[in-house]
């Protein structure tokens, strides 16, 4: 009985412990843990998925917190509250930041000077927080040229990148020479030392004067400024010359720019002889010529001069024998010329003072030239003086040719006389020279050559006269310091004078009576019209009334 009550107690005790394993179980399935305790991700990383919060991957679960007020971005721990199995269980998120930033590299230029600021060397900055900026060692931009710059991002979790960019410090020039004469050929780029940037004119160069030495004063714009610079027009050419040989006589002198036959420089020219040749030396030399500009440029030019001697006399053409009449005259140097090699104008001399064209013969005239070296050409020509021989019918044969066509039959003789009187003042002109031994002579010269003196005018009108049927006769003067004649006409009023030689006061002397003649001698003097009345008839008192 006691071991029955004993084995009784012994299955008690182990149905009780049965009973309360499984009671135990039964709760620890109800209160065991769902989720686990937190979760971590790399700040910027998209959410992670409910499954990465849940201890069972075959368990279900969803969010009830709102994940769209995290800042995943943030670095932090966040409470993430999970339903699992109609239960609401508890996680941690851990948004860590290991990642350090990341950038694309921009290597920069600066003016000398200029300030600028690290992040310019960056772009494209990636990381999940903020990102400072900031230069490993503060660059130098006073020292022209290229340098490597260490450039630090630091993200708010102090992940740090380091970068390495380039930077050139331009030194802008304030002055760019160019050569007078040429074409402006300048780009911005020139205004930098060295490298590529960004530079724009803001002057028109196209306007820009370079044919002559000056300063410009131009603007432009370098990262953003205007700055002002200068381009500078300078000659430092030398001219440019072509020359040619020279032939000049011994003792002849001729000056450098002789030998120049095109010079070519922006500016004023000087041409000088380096050393001054010698114009007496016979013979060809070298001479050398300086080309000197207003800039001091100096170039050297050479040439050759030949001095030659000049040995040869002038050259006469034209020189011939001439045959004239008694009582004409001669034209020595029509028709006659002289050259020389050496002398461009040249003088020469007639004599011709054995020549007498008053008296028949024959005569030697003389010409000679001498040129300004000394040579002399002489030549001779010979002149043959014939006996002028007028007949009484060749002067009335002239004379009738004449007065057929100033007169005509229906004309008085007063008429016909004032006709004669202007036809030998219009065409006898004065020379001061007749042949008085022959009134035929000069009648026949006065009407056929125009020329005489006194003596000619009245021998013209003589001639003239008688054929016209007018009576007339010759007047002589008396005394005076020279001859003069004159006509006295009747032209049916009684005799007149008629004188058709000029006068310089111009007085008209036609059909003029005693008194008019004796009272203009008085007026003018030297005995003008003085003559011998006796023998001569008087004129009437009257005066003629004519216009």
């Amino acid at each position: 009985m006691r071991k029955t009550k004993r084995v009784m107690q012994g299955l008690l005790i182990l149905l009780s412990i049965c009973l309360l394993i499984v009671a135990a179980g039964v709760i620890y399935q109800e209160f065991k843990p769902m989720v686990v305790k937190a979760v971590t991700m790399e700040a910027g990383s998209p959410m992670a998925s409910v499954k990465e919060f849940l201890l069972d991957k075959k368990n279900n679960g969803s969010f009830i917190t709102e994940l769209n007020e995290l800042d995943l971005n943030r670095p932090g721990e966040y409470e993430i509250r999970i339903k699992v199995k109609n239960k609401i269980h508890t996680s941690s998120l851990e948004v860590i930041d290991t990642t350090a930033p990341k950038a694309t590299v921009v290597n920069q230029m600066a003016l000398k000077g200029d300030e600028i600021k690290a992040d310019a060397f960056v772009t494209d900055v990636v990381d999940a927080t903020e990102v400072k900026i900031y230069f490993k060692e503060e660059p130098d931009v006073t020292n022209p040229g290229a340098q490597e710059v260490g450039i630090v991002l630091e993200d708010t979790s102090q992940n740090i990148t380091e970068l390495k960019a380039m930077l050139t410090v331009l030194d802008v020039k304030n002055n760019i020479q160019v050569e007078a004469g040429s074409l402006i050929n300048i780009i911005p780029a020139d205004f930098i030392n060295e490298g590529n940037y960004n530079v724009t004119f803001l002057s028109d160069l196209t306007k820009l004067d370079t044919s002559k030495p000056t300063v410009h004063e131009i603007q432009m714009e370098v990262n953003g400024r205007v700055l002002t610079s200068n381009i500078e027009v300078i000659d430092t050419t030398p001219p440019i010359g072509k020359t040619v040989d020279l032939e000049i006589w011994k003792d002849e002198k001729v000056e450098a720019y002789s030998f120049m036959s095109q010079i070519n420089d922006v500016s004023t020219v000087n041409i000088s002889y380096k050393e001054t040749p010698d114009f007496t030396h016979l013979g060809t030399q070298e001479v050398t010529i300086l080309l000197t500009d207003e800039y001091q440029n100096i170039s050297e030019v050479t040439a050759n001069l030949m001095i030659k001697e000049d040995t040869q006399a002038p050259v006469f053409t034209g020189i011939r024998d001439k045959t004239v009449y008694e009582g004409e005259t001669v034209s020595y140097k029509k028709g006659i010329n002289v050259s020389d090699n050496k002398d461009k104008d040249i003088s020469y001399k007639v004599d011709s003072s054995k020549v007498n064209l008053k008296k028949p013969g024959t005569y030697q005239v003389t010409y000679s030239a001498t040129d300004s070296s000394g040579n002399k050409a002489i030549e001779t020509a010979t002149i043959t003086v014939n006996e002028f021989i007028v007949t009484e019918e060749m002067v009335f044969d002239l004379a009738d040719s004449i007065l057929a066509k100033i007169t005509n039959n229906n004309m008085t003789k007063l008429e016909k006389a004032w006709e004669i009187f202007r036809w030998v003042k219009g065409h006898v002109g004065y020379t001061g020279s007749s042949d008085k031994s022959s009134w035929l002579k000069e009648a026949y010269r006065g009407m056929s050559k125009g020329l005489g003196d006194c003596f000619t005018y009245y021998a013209v009108a003589e001639a003239l006269l008688t054929r016209a049927g007018i009576d007339n006769m010759r007047v002589t003067r008396v005394g005076g310091r020279t001859q003069h004649f004159w006509n006295l006409v009747n032209y049916g009023e009684g005799w007149y004078h008629f004188d058709t030689c000029p006068t310089k006061d111009k007085f008209r002397a036609f059909m003029l009576t005693d008194a008019e003649v004796e009272a203009y001698t008085k007026s003018r003097g030297n005995k003008y019209y003085n003559f011998d009345k006796s023998l001569y008839p008087a004129t009437p008192d009257e005066k003629v009334n004519w216009p």
